[in-house]
C-alpha cells in the first residue's frame, strides 16, 4: 500500500511539473508571438500552440531515441541519482513522457482558444 501512495504522489509531482513547465512555455510563447506578429491575440495563441507542439515532438523524439539506444549501450544511460530524491519509483523516461504529455495537453487548450 505504501508503494502505491509514494507512485501515485511521484505521478502527481511529475503532472505538475509539466503543467509548469507547459505554462511557463506557452507563456513565452504566446507573447513573443503576440508582440512579433502585430500584437494580435491570435497569432499569440498560434504562436504558442506551434511551440509547445514542437517542443512536445522534439522532447518524444528524444524520449524515442532512449528507448532504441537502451540495449546498445545500457551503461550510458544509467538512471540520473539527483532525480531520486524528487521522484522515488517513477524513472526519468516517464517524468519525460508526462511532461511530454502535458505540454501537447496545453498545446491543444490553446488550440481550442482559438
Amino acid at each position: 500500500m505504501k508503494n502505491a501512495t509514494v507512485f501515485f504522489m511521484d505521478l502527481a509531482k511529475s503532472i505538475i511539473l509539466g503543467s509548469i513547465i507547459s505554462s511557463l512555455l506557452g507563456g513565452i510563447l504566446f507573447l513573443g508571438g503576440f508582440l512579433v506578429r502585430g500584437l494580435s491575440v491570435k497569432d499569440g495563441l498560434e504562436a504558442g500552440k506551434d511551440g509547445l507542439l514542437l517542443v512536445a515532438s522534439l522532447g518524444i523524439f528524444f524520449l524515442a531515441g532512449i528507448f532504441l539506444s537502451k540495449g546498445k549501450k545500457p551503461e550510458k544511460f544509467n538512471e540520473v541519482s539527483s532525480l531520486r530524491k524528487y521522484f522515488k519509483i517513477i524513472g526519468y523516461k516517464t517524468v519525460l513522457g508526462i511532461i511530454c504529455a502535458m505540454l501537447i495537453a496545453a498545446a491543444s487548450l490553446l488550440d481550442a482558444m482559438l
